[in-house]
């Protein structure tokens, strides 16, 4: 049986510069580019020992026809848990990101979380443990 080694998450994205800057701005730190000089393809970077890959949408679809765009609303989202959701909202903000929900409590008390979108849309979500 195959195993997993590995873990990764591509979001597929119209400028990829500006994503890059936005996810290096917020703390990750970039692993991959290809190609490695000239108009970034694809770049990945990594926080946490998990990897994001920033894909451009038009060269995934030129190169092997995935049929992928960008999309105006989230579909899914990126969750980062932290031990600071109102210090790391307020990175994200200041790095590019779009408010959507402010640092609040859920309602039991237990999780401190935010949310936000990245400069292409991609939803993100900001947890901290209170318990």
């Amino acid at each position: 049986m195959a195993q997993i080694q590995q873990f990764q998450v591509n979001l597929f994205c119209d400028d990829v510069d500006s994503c890059l800057a936005f996810y290096t701005r917020l703390g990750l730190t970039e692993m991959f580019r290809a190609p490695s000089s000239g108009p970034v393809a694809h770049v990945e970077v990594e926080a946490a020992g998990i990897r994001i890959g920033l894909t451009s949408a038009r060269v995934a679809n030129e190169l092997v026809d995935l049929g992928v765009e960008p999309a105006d609303r989230p579909a899914t989202e990126l969750v980062f848990w932290c031990d600071d959701v109102d210090a790391l909202y307020d990175q994200a903000l200041a790095a590019g990101a779009t408010a959507v929900v402010p640092p609040t409590d859920s309602p039991d008390g237990r999780l401190h979380y935010a949310w936000v979108r990245d400069p292409e849309a991609h939803q993100l979500k900001f947890v901290q443990n209170r318990a």
